[in-house]
């Protein structure tokens, strides 16, 4: 019974049948045959192709018999958009949708759910805010403009946010990085407005003065005659910074090109964090002990600004000193040790940015610690919203630029928050509306005289945690904020500077923690790792613009770098099966003596056609170790060292190195040629898209390879490739019967075209033989006489040369 079991066990396994692609394909595999085949023999799978007998076909027949369809016909590009851009206009209903997406408050305010939602959108909605305010000051402080406008920024972004926004759970305000990068910007402008002015005096001056008494000079009058000068603040270049950062970004949501977003890696990010927050540090020392600081530019800055701190350091105050020292310590402890302990009681954590803010304002009022101590305080908080201006027309030219690139940090950040919610929260969000939202609150709150905001991931996560389902989260947190604008920000007046600083610093903390991931990186991905080196390096030693434009243009050059030197992989048939892949990687895998499969694992272009080059003739090289392909055709085998038996001069090379022989104990053959293999399939999968250059380089490196010998198969070729190779004439050089559907037809054929070859051979050597043979009716037959004697007779045996026998 036992042994029956296996019998039928041993039939299923020799036999199965398995359905592949668009028809039944017959496999017969003996399990036997495949293990065997895995040392020498080829002949394990055949597969058959519906309506024919064959088991392997090229291209063409392969097209023929699938019925391959010409490329689809392309809509017109310009028509295409043009029907989006006047499909609105085509009818009354069409128009009214298409201002309704702008507005998605629309859409999920129709189907909030007020019993279950509300409770935790107020809770995280009021918590938020609790937080936005120490937090819209202190960075209002960066931006280098008055605190109350950061209160300003946050309240205006965070309404018209909930208005154009699609994502449940971003809060969005102020962040340190952009409010960094807007300070350092406007600071720039305004001295290139003041030189521009400055320089048309001087011009102006000078004509003047080779005038002579032609003119009737007035100095009084010289502004108003100088038409080139130009009427700027700190508080107008950076509103008219933000009113631009929104037109680029509305401009990026109409021409749908929320992609860019996508150069921002998140190595390069997380760089670029870390080396700003080093410079938002460096930035507020000054503060932390209200010591003069020089304000430097250029590379370096960083450097020499510490440094200048460090020189003042003796003019430290010594009541801001103790006021930072304790804000640090009152921190720590509240958000790093109670905080853990109280979100297991209530689930909302305690504010202590706005209890340290209360508690250090109260002590500096009662105490009067401007005039007595001489700690410089926030001074005056106007009350009530500010009166809306329009845009400085005049200062676009001057900002655009800075604008762009500040526009284009606040994308890539964004977005990257969102993704980060949509993946946890299994919702989706539209990413051109996000772009119209950012861009629609960026142009109206500027305005009100507001700085860019962005979404702060240590806000989002808290938003999210305290228990927010929808964006009317942020009507709570807008509300906080307008009953401190309106009534709370004379209380403020009396706050020191210093814990503004200090609230800066320590929320920098979450983002030096990414420094432990460096190690890690490095043993994952090392070229990631050098792409959050440079941007690290270049945003720290640089301006925070610099840096960016520097990290953006490194990793750029490692993609490049990784399409113009790929790897190429040789690749091996898995034993039973018709799947190529890479040696080295699999144990039963089948030895195709003279057959060689390559693989070019990146697009071919013009960057890397010459590496393409010199991988085929490496691959074509006929060797078993690829180091060592050279030294086998070029050194003899006899060493004075070691002596071996050589079975073959290539295993005795490698035998002879790898036990420890040197490359001295060889001869050198100036005369051998490296041996090339027969056949050479390239597997074409790898060509995601050629282009001219490559083609021809595919043209000259297949007559090349026939020169020598090398028969070559391209395989796998995907339609748009191959519609490139008809439109780039290069089936006129290369015979279409060269390219076939997969690797496994190219093999077939190749393994085909060697056994015909070697019939031919065995056929001619045979007819070479027999032409040296003389006919048979001129043979005469080699006849051996043997008599044996038997009983009473004799018997006479004759052989012939022929085998035969005969008797008498």
């Amino acid at each position: 019974m036992v042994s029956q079991q296996h019998n039928n066990a041993d039939h299923r396994a020799e036999r199965s049948e398995m359905r592949v692609g668009g028809g039944e394909q017959v496999v017969a595999v003996n399990m036997n045959a495949a293990t065997d085949s895995a040392y020498g023999d080829d002949r394990v799978l055949k597969r058959r192709y519906p309506d024919t007998d064959k088991h392997f076909i090229n291209q063409d027949e392969f097209d023929e018999l699938f019925h391959f369809l010409p490329e689809p016909k392309i809509e017109d590009k310009a028509k295409k958009i043009g029907r989006k851009v006047f499909h609105p206009c085509t009818s009354f209903s069409n128009f009214q949708r298409f201002v309704l997406s702008f507005f998605p408050i629309f859409t999920w305010l129709r189907n909030y759910e007020w019993g279950s939602d509300l409770l935790g959108d107020m809770m995280a909605g009021i918590t938020v805010g609790i937080v936005q305010v120490p937090q819209g000051i202190a960075y209002a402080i960066l931006t280098g403009v008055d605190p109350v406008y950061g209160l300003y920024s946050s309240f205006f972004g965070v309404l018209l946010y909930m208005l154009f926004g699609t994502s449940h759970h971003v809060s969005i305000g102020s962040f340190a990085i952009i409010s960094l990068m807007t300070g350092v910007s406007s600071d720039a402008i305004l001295e290139n407005i003041h030189k521009e002015h400055v320089g048309n005096e001087i011009k102006y001056l000078d004509r003047m003065h080779k005038l002579g008494d032609q003119n009737n000079f007035n100095f009084k009058n010289l502004t108003e005659m100088v038409p080139q000068a130009v009427m700027a603040d700190k508080l107008g270049v950076v509103a008219t910074i933000t009113f631009c950062v929104g037109l680029v970004q509305i401009l990026m949501a109409l021409l749908r090109i929320e992609f860019l977003a996508s150069y921002l890696s998140d190595q390069i990010v997380a760089g670029f964090s870390c080396g700003a927050a080093i410079q938002i540090v460096v930035v507020q020392i000054d503060k932390l002990f209200q010591v003069n600081m020089e304000r430097f530019d250029g590379p370096g800055r960083v450097i020499r600004q510490l440094i200048d701190v460090c020189s003042n350091i003796m003019e430290t105050n010594p009541a801001a000193a103790l006021i930072s020292l304790c804000s640090f310590v009152f921190l720590y402890i509240g958000k790093d040790k109670l905080n853990p302990i109280i979100k297991k009681k209530i689930p909302v954590p305690l504010p202590f940015e706005l209890i340290l803010v209360i508690i250090v304002t109260s002590i500096s009022y009662f105490t009067n610690m401007k005039d007595v101590y001489g700690v410089k305080v926030v001074s005056n908080v106007p009350v009530g919203l500010p009166t809306p201006n329009l845009p400085r027309w005049h200062l676009i030219r001057y900002v655009f630029l800075d604008s762009l690139e500040i526009a284009f940090v606040i994308v890539a950040i964004h977005l990257s928050m969102c993704k980060i919610f949509n993946r946890k929260h299994g919702y989706k969000t539209d990413n051109n509306q996000e772009l119209y939202a950012l861009g629609f609150l960026a142009t109206m709150s500027s305005m009100f005289n507001t700085y860019p905001v962005s979404s702060a991931l240590g806000r989002s996560i808290l938003n999210e945690e305290c228990g927010a389902r929808t964006q009317l989260a942020a009507a709570f947190t807008a509300l906080l904020l307008l009953v401190v604008i309106l009534f709370v920000g004379p209380l403020l007046a009396a706050l020191p500077m210093c814990v503004l600083a200090a609230i800066i610093i320590y929320s920098m903390k979450g983002i030096f923690y990414s420094l432990a991931d460096v190690k890690k990186l490095w043993k994952v991905a090392k070229i990631d790792c050098s792409i959050w080196v440079v941007s690290f390096l270049a945003t720290t030693f640089f301006d925070v613009m610099e840096g960016l434009m520097i990290s953006v243009g490194y990793a750029l050059m490692t993609t490049i770098f990784r399409i113009q030197w790929p790897r190429f992989r040789m690749l091996s048939r898995l034993t039973a099966t018709e799947d190529y892949r890479d040696i080295g990687r699999y144990g039963r895998v089948l030895n195709l003596e003279s057959v060689r499969v390559f693989r070019f694992d990146a697009p071919l272009l013009f960057t890397n056609v010459e590496h393409f080059r010199h991988s085929v003739e490496k691959a074509t090289i006929d060797c078993p170790i690829r180091s060592l392909a050279t030294l086998d055709n070029l050194l003899s085998t006899e060493s004075t060292k070691a002596k071996m038996e050589p079975k073959s001069p290539r295993r005795d090379t490698k035998q002879l190195l790898l036990s420890g022989a040197n490359i001295s104990d060889f001869e050198i053959n100036s005369t051998a040629k490296p041996k090339t293999v027969e056949h050479l399939v390239i597997d074409c999968s790898g060509f995601t898209f050629v282009d001219y250059t490559s083609i021809q380089a595919l043209r000259e490196v297949f007559l090349q390879m026939v020169a020598s010998g090398t028969r070559i198969y391209f395989a796998g070729a995907k339609a748009p490739v191959r519609d490139m190779f008809e439109s780039c004439e290069l089936y006129k050089a290369v015979p279409r019967d060269n390219f076939y559907p997969t690797i496994y037809d190219a093999v077939e054929a190749a393994l085909a075209r060697k056994k015909r070859r070697a019939e031919r051979k065995k056929k001619a050597a045979a007819a070479y033989e027999n032409s040296f043979t003389p006919p048979e009716k001129h043979k005469k037959k080699k006849r051996s006489v043997e008599d044996i004697k038997t009983g009473n007779g004799h018997v006479r045996i004759v052989v012939d040369d022929d085998g035969q026998q005969s008797s008498d």
